[in-house]
């Protein structure tokens, strides 16, 4: 599990691969959200997840 994101070529792709939904934009998120509904991966955990942070990015800001 830890060589996976070592060497030169590791390194870029699983910077890509596990950024943190919490650092993603709303743009990000909804185009994750159209990758997973085109592959028929709507039950998978990552898209629930997806959904709750796009939820939570919709409302507004409570005073």
């Amino acid at each position: 599990m830890a060589d996976e994101n070592k060497g030169p070529q590791g390194e870029g792709a699983a910077s890509q691969k596990t950024k943190k939904i919490n650092r993603m934009t709303a743009d990000e998120i909804k185009k994750k959200i159209g990758d997973l509904e085109s592959a028929n991966q709507t039950k998978s955990v990552y898209f629930k997840h997806l959904l709750q942070r796009k939820n939570e990015m919709e409302k507004p800001a409570a005073s």
